[in-house]
């Protein structure tokens, strides 16, 4: 056998051995749909969760402008049951156009361990004025192995 038929039936082993490892977590993104709401000095992103059985039931991001320098981001992961872990982490972002350009100010996490729902909240966070803002939100459950995940961003908000 050549040099060229060895390599490739090396290659070839190599590649089935490749595809043969398990995966430590299987993950997977659920039928859902999103509701948007945006009010005077509010906007959000709601996540549902519609395959019945799963165990990611909701996922929610939100921004609100608490004065003319402050705002507060926050968001919940909900579980239909509790779950080895919940878990939610909300971003702050900052556009001055409210269209593109978007850039992260911030982030906070929430975690819970053997429960249904994860929660997190910047708080009073101070901001620039004259600005857009926007939640994004990163939203999981694990169980078993398995890791069900979706996201979440609100529309822009404008702060003067």
């Amino acid at each position: 056998m050549g040099w060229k038929k060895r390599g490739a039936v090396i290659l070839a082993g190599i590649l089935l051995l490749g595809s043969s490892l398990p995966v430590c977590a299987e993950e997977t993104e659920p039928a859902g749909y999103h509701v948007y709401e945006v009010q005077e000095n509010e906007a959000s992103d709601t996540w549902y969760g519609i395959a019945r059985g799963d165990y990611l039931q909701s996922g929610v991001s939100k921004v609100s402008k608490k004065d003319s320098t402050h705002a507060v981001a926050s968001g919940s992961t909900f579980a239909h049951r509790d779950c080895e872990r919940v878990y939610v982490r909300i971003y702050l972002d900052k556009s001055s156009t409210g269209t593109g350009g978007w850039g992260n100010v911030n982030y906070w996490t929430g975690t819970t361990k053997g429960g249904s729902t994860a929660s997190v909240s910047s708080g009073s966070y101070k901001i620039t004025r004259g600005r857009y803002y926007r939640a994004q939100g990163a939203h999981s459950v694990t169980q078993g192995g398995k890791t069900e995940a979706t996201n979440t961003c609100t529309d822009a908000l404008y702060i003067n």
